[in-house]
């Protein structure tokens, strides 16, 4: 693209081809500028971050809802590079778990992170092909409540700098992406209904035949910079125990309702998954953000990692008033 566009360049002399190539390329160069994961931020940065554009009013009233109502106070920006909802996930997974500060929880979580090894292997994916994306993450989190004097204690600022170490970062990524794969084959009559259902951009993934999980794994789930979905959020969340919740700031708020078990918080004067789901919403307040909550069905032990908020096609991290516990969390407050 370099050699089609310098300072002289006529922009309205570019076909359609060399344009879509201009913009990935301005994305693609923003993107290695910003940060795999970001310090946290004043909430009051996405008002500002909209306020001005035409036709934003929605969106600045969403991000004050999420200011007075949601009661978030701060907002850790991920890299827009398509992993950014795994990328966030984990790091939401093991900073809760960093200042949930309860040994036998820490031992639960541990035990079962070492048991996900086996169902990759019962999904048919070899040894040598994720231990060494399984290590990084495995690694982070026996750096807590740790009895060895030659390991340190995980800190807050020790997690952040490993998140933006790509090999370590991209390396928890990939076996995030193995996991929530090898737990949608292991669960195809679960989750299979939802392929039905996929937008048209999913659906060139099955080559104009009808939907299989194992496409939609090899296509949507294990490759690199692809976006998630409810389907991967769930299938992620169930397979890791933990719960969550995915704040919605866009036009048209969440998704329609899918086959899985997410909900709505009712608290938040939110939708109820459904048929009645369109006109219910319809009747909400349009500065309110949908937020669905991701649950374990059935289970007895597991922990919320807090909320993730989506604007299309992106995922960051929102902090709440109560998860500020851990001194090392300076959050700016806008001025």
């Amino acid at each position: 693209m370099s050699h089609l566009v310098g300072p002289e360049t006529d922009l309205s002399s570019l076909n359609d081809l060399q344009r879509l190539e201009l913009a990935q390329k301005i994305k693609d160069e923003s993107n290695a500028t910003q940060a795999l994961i970001g310090p946290a931020e004043p909430i009051e940065v996405l008002e500002k971050e909209y306020a001005g554009g035409e036709g934003v009013e929605q969106f600045v009233a969403k991000a004050r809802w999420l200011r007075d109502v949601g009661d978030f106070i701060a907002l850790r920006r991920t890299r827009g590079d398509g992993d950014c909802f795994y990328r966030s996930f984990a790091f939401a997974f093991i900073q809760r778990l960093l200042h949930f500060n309860d040994r036998p929880m820490h031992h639960f979580i541990l035990k079962h992170v070492e048991d996900t090894k086996s169902l990759l292997k019962q999904a048919g994916f070899d040894e040598s092909v994720y231990v060494d994306f399984y290590n990084p993450f495995h690694d982070l989190l026996l750096r807590m409540h740790t009895t060895d004097p030659q390991v340190s204690e995980l800190t807050d600022a020790d997690l952040q700098r490993a998140f933006n170490d790509p090999e370590t970062s991209n390396s928890i990524v990939v076996y995030l992406r193995l996991l929530t794969s090898a737990y949608l084959k292991l669960n195809e009559e679960d989750f299979l209904p939802f392929l039905f259902t996929l937008e048209d951009e999913y659906q060139s993934s099955f080559d104009g035949g009808p939907p299989t999980m194992e496409k939609f794994c090899a296509n949507q789930v294990e490759a690199i910079g692809k976006e998630a979905d409810h389907v991967q959020i769930a299938a992620l969340s169930r397979c890791l125990k933990v719960s969550l919740d995915v704040a919605y700031l866009s036009r048209s708020g969440a998704p329609p309702a899918t086959p899985l078990a997410e909900e709505y918080d009712e608290t938040q004067a939110m939708q109820v998954p459904g048929h009645e789901a369109e006109a219910q919403r319809a009747k909400d307040d349009a500065t309110h953000c949908d937020i669905v909550h991701f649950e374990i069905p059935g289970a007895v032990a597991h922990i919320d990692i807090g909320t993730l908020l989506f604007r299309p096609g992106h995922y960051d991290i929102l902090i709440n008033a109560p998860e500020v516990a851990s001194p090392e969390i300076v959050i700016p407050r806008a001025k």
